[in-house]
């Protein structure tokens, strides 16, 4: 028996052509389509609860989580109605600790935090304190926040990015509260996008505008700073390529990097001083590479705009996809995430 995903995408709300949420089957490098699994709008982003049978969808266009009970390794039921969020609900994360669900808005940058009940209904969210402007000048209109994740880190605290602002801010969680702890100011122009936190607990984010690795590491006084920028390539430039996806393979030695525009993944290979320096490229063998998830020595990549899903095998030696393995025409796919085992 394989590993099961659920597929997040676009509907036509969102410009894409997909009916919902999708399952497919990774087995033995081969992909195998099961079918659509629920009926939604663009759920763009899925996550899944590690202790319930419960998946949760940012139904982005919709501005709504959705909550759904695992029926079967291809169904899925509502539970209960979608609740409300904020505008371009792009990603959801989940501290299952603290039982909370954390979901962040592109589109009116709000974070909210969800408690989730016991049988993982989702209640009534507190909203985190707004971002500011960092960059405001007197007599210039302030520019939009723009949420785009939060990550749970080893310590128990919760990093958002944020791509309008060019930050990211560290929060406690607190009785189900986001109470501001550090505001990370980047780069004017930066568009810091989604990021992983490495066994080491350093950071690296990955930033959408100026296609680079930011890595950030703990002071002395328990607060992060920036410790080195990394490019992807020589091959990926500002305003034509945007990195989407990072995440760091089971070694801990790689980063894996999505580039939409370029239909690459770049390869980063993380030195002993935990700087991430360009380990090469290959083809995504799709077009707009958004999400991508690793198993074993195989990368699966949600091309969202060739309207496939490519496993890739990756090379023992460099960890550079060099061979595609299977392909699955799903349509306009966004984000996959592996059901925990219930």
């Amino acid at each position: 028996m394989g590993i099961q995903y659920w597929v997040g995408a676009y509907s036509p709300d969102g410009g894409g052509t997909s009916q919902g949420i999708c399952a497919i089957e990774y087995r033995d490098g081969t992909l195998i389509d099961l079918g659509v699994a629920h009926s939604a709008d663009s759920p763009s982003w899925i996550t899944a609860h590690p202790n319930l049978p419960v998946i949760y969808a940012a139904l982005e266009h919709r501005g709504e989580i959705a909550a759904f009970r695992v029926v079967s390794s291809s169904r899925l039921e509502p539970l209960g109605k979608p609740v409300a969020a904020g505008n371009l609900l792009c990603h959801l994360a989940l501290d299952a600790t603290a039982g909370t669900l954390i979901a962040s808005c592109y589109g009116d940058g709000k974070v909210l935090a969800y408690p989730i009940g016991t049988d993982g209904a989702l209640g009534t969210p507190h909203l985190a304190e707004a971002s500011e402007d960092p960059f405001i000048r007197e007599g210039h209109d302030p520019r939009a926040s723009r949420s785009h994740q939060s990550t749970l880190l080893s310590s128990g605290r919760i990093i958002t990015t944020d791509l309008g602002h060019d930050s990211l801010r560290v929060w406690d969680l607190t009785d189900g509260k986001l109470e501001l702890r550090q505001r990370i100011t980047l780069h004017k122009g930066d568009g810091p996008r989604h990021l992983v936190e490495h066994p080491s607990g350093m950071i690296h984010v990955v930033t959408e505008h100026s296609v680079e690795v930011i890595t950030l590491a703990l002071d002395q006084s328990g607060d992060y700073q920036v410790l080195a920028r990394s490019p992807l390539g020589d091959a990926f430039v500002a305003g034509e390529h945007y990195p989407a996806e990072i995440s760091l393979d089971a070694a801990a030695n790689r980063l894996y990097i999505g580039v939409r525009g370029a239909g690459q993944i770049a390869v980063l290979q993380i030195g002993q001083n935990g700087i991430p320096v360009p380990g090469g490229a290959q083809s995504c063998v799709g077009d707009w590479p958004r999400h991508h998830i690793q198993e074993g020595q195989s990368l699966l990549v949600a091309n969202q705009l060739s309207n496939t899903i490519q496993a890739l095998g990756l090379n023992a030696e460099d960890g550079l996809p060099d061979q595609l393995l299977s392909s699955l025409d799903i349509e306009s796919p966004t984000c996959l995430t592996v059901q925990a085992a219930v």
